[in-house]
């Protein structure tokens, strides 16, 4: 069975090319790169099939990549906060 789809022309000189350079027909090419959407689709984000111990060890591994501050520490101090001299 066929279908005919309206697509731009540059749209298809661009679905042609991708095509040829990876020897495949359009037909062929479309398939791949809706087997790859497919998949993506199904994957599911790390935080929700992480174990409690895969996302532990992600946290630490990501503070770890951040530099320890050692700059000044703020005041916090009401009046600084708010500039005002009031209490």
């Amino acid at each position: 069975m066929s279908t005919l789809l309206e697509i731009e022309p540059e749209t298809a000189e661009i679905l042609a090319s991708q095509a040829r350079a990876l020897g495949l027909s359009i037909d062929e090419y479309l398939r791949t790169l809706i087997a790859r959407t497919n998949e993506r689709a199904e994957e599911k984000p790390f935080y929700q099939s992480a174990t409690p111990q895969e996302l532990a060890q992600a946290y630490v591994e990501w503070v770890a990549s951040h530099r320890p501050s050692s700059h000044v520490v703020l005041d916090d101090r009401r009046e600084v906060i708010y500039g005002d001299d009031e209490r």
